[in-house]
């Protein structure tokens, strides 16, 4: 890749590619890690995403 948001793509498909179950969708936050509000959010995006996927497991949501 020759530029940031080249190098972004290839990276995000690479990850996406690992994803053997099609029925799981994969989250992509791109973000300084410098930046602790943008940190924080993608705990809290992640955070949430865990907490609806196991109510959602149970029966709950």
């Amino acid at each position: 890749p020759s530029s940031f948001t080249e190098a972004v793509a290839y990276i995000q498909a690479q990850y996406e590619s690992k994803n053997k179950s099609p029925n799981k969708e994969i989250y992509t936050h791109i973000t300084c890690a410098t930046d602790t509000n943008n940190i924080q959010f993608v705990f809290d995006a992640v955070t949430d995403v865990i907490i609806a996927n196991n109510l959602r497991g149970c029966g709950l949501y």
